[in-house]
């Protein structure tokens, strides 16, 4: 019974995410890990999934109720993915397909299931590599352009991985109590801080749950790190897009500010980062619009503007996001980061910098959004602040590029200094 409600309570998390929902958020609802599984793994491997399906289904999948696609995904990546049995697995679907409602569709999913759980290594070995690692054409074809096609591969690859979860303490005194209590924890590569526990990944979750460890993708957390390596002690510090909180928190432990100030234009979201960066040190925490920032103009010494952006380096944790994107959503996204950055740096003091960072590898999100910097302004060198072994590549404009990899998610960082 427990494998069966699994994989109702996925397949209606699917059909949420087709509506616009995010599945980061349904899962934090609490939902049962085998079914959060089955969620990730379908939307990380949707294309690849579609590809198999296609051929052995009369009509268009997007034709289909979503009841019945839904239950093809979850039936053939439990095959592909999650090890089954494809005679399981098929017939797990043909439960599911009735479960939801629509059981005169159980003989075209049994049908095609049998033929898909069958044969998808042959029918991807066969494919394209945009199409074996489950990625947009148009978005591989771009990768491929712009980093070349081992890097494009690697990156790929590296988002179709399930994510480990990284955290950093409040206090890193935790750490020695966590050692005494059996929690075998691993540091991180290349980012300072960061720590994990694979064998006793849940008491690492607890401890976030209980307020000692915020959980914190490593490149997320490298942007902190490198912020206040450009930073001295009494500084005043600002974060104009500063929801969920993470980076402010770390920036907050990490140095000694005259003043901190976090934002974010949404009321909802800034209350939900109050009680970290209350944990985290002293803070003014704000709703305010980064277009229009009520703060004092040229009076802070470290602005840090994580831009929202197409999130290309995120799909380990987003994968629906692959799908929501487009050609024209790079063009039209960097536009608005042009917008932010002006007026960030507007309040960027005399010899300060603003620190512009996205969760985007893509070119046009990043260099291209601060290359024609106005007069009084310009582009700093990232390498003396880089932390040792960090697998970052330069920029056309002095910033810092982290491709997706397996020991974090991609992220592309430029500093920029106000020199008048």
């Amino acid at each position: 019974m427990r494998l069966s409600a699994d994989r109702l309570m996925a397949a209606r998390q699917l059909m949420r995410v087709e509506d616009g929902a995010f599945s980061s958020r349904l899962s934090a609802g609490g939902t049962a890990p085998a079914a959060r599984v089955r969620v990730l793994e379908a939307l990380r491997w949707q294309r690849a999934i579609d590809h198999v399906l296609q051929p052995r289904c009369r009509r268009e999948l997007e034709q289909l109720d979503p009841e019945v696609r839904a239950s093809l995904r979850i039936g053939l990546v439990e095959a592909m993915q999650l090890g089954l049995p494809p005679a399981l697995a098929t017939d797990g679907a043909v439960h599911l397909v009735r479960r939801l409602g629509k059981s005169s569709a159980a003989g075209m999913v049994n049908a095609v299931l049998r033929k898909a759980a069958a044969e998808w290594r042959e029918v991807l070995e066969a494919s394209s590599i945009d199409v074996r690692l489950a990625h947009p054409q148009w978005l591989s074809s771009r990768w491929v352009e712009n980093f070349g096609s081992e890097s494009a591969a690697s990156s790929m690859a590296s988002a179709q991985e399930r994510a480990v979860t990284w955290v950093w303490f409040f206090d890193e005194s935790v750490t020695s109590t966590l050692a005494r209590e059996g929690v075998n924890l691993e540091t991180h590569p290349w980012c300072p801080g960061a720590w994990s526990a694979p064998e006793n990944a849940r008491q690492l979750v607890q401890s976030v749950k209980e307020g000692a460890a915020y959980a914190q993708d490593p490149s997320s957390q490298l942007v902190a790190h490198v912020a206040k390596n450009l930073s001295s002690d009494g500084d005043r510090f600002l974060d104009l897009c500063a929801a969920p909180g993470g980076k402010s928190a770390l920036m907050l432990r990490l140095g000694r500010w005259a003043i901190a100030a976090a934002a974010d234009l949404r009321p909802a979201r800034v209350g939900l980062m109050r009680p970290t960066l209350a944990r985290a040190g002293e803070c003014l925490v704000a709703v305010a619009d980064a277009m229009q920032p009520p703060f004092a103009f040229g009076a802070w010494d470290l602005v840090l503007l994580d831009a929202p952006c197409t999130g290309t380096g995120t799909f380990r944790r987003h994968p629906e996001l692959k799908w929501r994107l487009s050609p024209d959503s790079v063009g039209e996204m960097a536009e608005k980061q042009k917008q932010l950055l002006a007026s960030g740096l507007e309040l960027v003091a005399p010899g300060g910098v603003l620190l512009y960072s996205t969760c985007s590898v893509e070119p046009e999100e990043n260099e291209g959004v601060v290359s024609d910097l106005p007069t009084g302004f310009e582009l700093e060198d990232l390498e003396v602040v880089m932390p040792d072994n960090v697998p970052w590549i330069p920029t056309d404009a002095a910033g810092a590029r982290i491709l997706p990899n397996p020991n974090g998610d991609g992220f592309t960082i430029h500093a920029i200094r106000r020199t008048d």
